[in-house]
């Protein structure tokens, strides 16, 4: 099995499917990522890259007995990729049928239009296929309370990350799985729509939004881009 991506849930993914036994090719990360003290401890192979559409491509061709799990990967995967060999999936953060891109728009966005719930989506990756588009393996979703502010939506999330790994990659692994479609969003959220989102949430909203705590550092641009946002002036 291949990974790709970065932080924490890379090296959470890496260390359980180590301890229940299923044989990993290569790690995939980017130069100087956090994930790599770990990663080195548990012995892995890993190759540093920012951009593992060329690096890492050579190291999967024709590797038609393997998978490929992309974990916190902030690239998109070229067509190369998805076709040269393993099967490719990805743990999104958020549910697609309302909510696609990056994870912390997703979720600033979800809060800015006051969803009750929220929750992550367990895909399959094709080639020729839009973003966060795939076939759906499985979803876990959990209910928004009104006193849940970004930092606890995002620990949530992520704990369900972590927890759909688990629930199936040894399925994954054994290539026994089922997966279907479902109707996603049309819109796939990004770093433009925060003007937007922020004019049409109000402060009360907004200020759930905008309450990274624990994770303003790791979402500098999301934290510069909110710190400038006034209401009633």
């Amino acid at each position: 099995m291949f990974f790709l991506g970065s932080g924490s849930l890379l090296s959470q993914a890496v260390h359980h499917t180590r301890a229940v036994g299923i044989n990993i090719d290569l790690v995939c990360c980017p130069f100087g990522d956090s994930a790599l003290p770990r990663l080195k401890k548990l012995g892995v192979p890993v190759l540093e890259s920012n951009d593992p559409n060329v690096d890492l491509l050579p190291h999967l061709n024709s590797r038609e007995d393997s998978q490929l799990f992309s974990l916190n990967n902030k690239r998109i995967l070229t067509d190369a990729i998805l076709k040269s060999g393993p099967e490719c999936f990805n743990i999104h953060n958020g549910l697609v049928q309302k909510y696609r891109g990056l994870a912390e728009i997703c979720i600033f966005a979800a809060l800015c239009n006051g969803e009750d719930r929220y929750g992550v989506t367990l895909q399959k990756l094709l080639p020729n296929q839009k973003v966060d588009a795939g076939p759906i393996l499985a979803q876990r979703a959990f209910l928004l309370g009104d006193g849940d502010s970004f930092h606890q939506v995002m620990k949530r999330s992520l704990d369900c990350c972590v927890e759909m790994f688990k629930d199936n990659i040894v399925d994954i692994s054994k290539n026994i799985y089922d997966s279907y479609y479902v109707e996603v969003s049309q819109h796939v959220y990004s770093y433009k729509d925060i003007g937007r989102l922020c004019a049409g949430a109000g402060p009360d909203r907004f200020s759930k939004a905008s309450n990274l705590g624990p994770y303003r550092a790791f979402f500098p641009r999301l934290m510069a881009a909110v710190s400038a946002v006034e209401f009633g002036g």
